[in-house]
């Protein structure tokens, strides 16, 4: 039978912050969950299957903290351009 665990529960087993569970959604860092109501529920295997390939927590949380590549240089913003006050010298 299959188990399923609650954020909370998620939260617990691996000693973070509900707040982070969902910033790992959001990151795309577990697999999207099932939706029972307004419950979201995630699938216990797939869980232990995703832990498994980190042998420590504590390592798992560090990469996901490490620099972002950089971002391309945004173009100019579309639109009306801004108005700019010339000080008289």
């Amino acid at each position: 039978m299959m188990q399923y665990l609650t954020k909370n529960q998620i939260a617990k087993l691996l000693h973070v912050s509900v707040r982070t569970i969902t910033s790992y959604m959001t990151k795309g860092l577990l697999p999207k969950p099932k939706r029972l109501g307004r419950r979201l529920l995630w699938d216990e295997v797939e869980l232990q299957h995703l832990m498994a390939g980190s042998p420590k927590p504590a390592e798992s949380r560090q990469a996901l903290f490490q620099p972002a590549e950089p971002q391309p240089a945004m173009s100019p913003k579309k639109g009306r351009p801004r108005k700019v006050a010339v000080l008289n010298g």
